[in-house]
């Protein structure tokens, strides 16, 4: 599950900047699956930074279908 503070509608291009280590590994361990799929949810209360946030009861299924390395983070729409 991601946590943004931004809201992702179905059908809609969300492009993405990973840098945390957390979600990097979240990053990989969807690519490693057949369907790159995971769950998009807005924060409530918190920030996307740092962790400690709390979350909507209902999110959106985001699908990977690009991936870009860049120094110090990795980019994905």
């Amino acid at each position: 599950m991601f946590p943004l503070g931004s809201v992702l509608f179905p059908g809609m291009p969300l492009p993405l900047r990973l840098f945390e280590p957390r979600y990097l590994s979240l990053l990989a361990s969807v690519l490693a699956q057949d369907e790159p799929e995971f769950g998009v949810v807005l924060i409530e209360r918190g920030s996307e930074v740092g962790g400690g946030d709390a979350r909507f009861g209902v999110g959106t299924m985001a699908r990977i279908v690009s991936v870009e390395q860049a120094e110090g983070s990795i980019g994905l729409v």
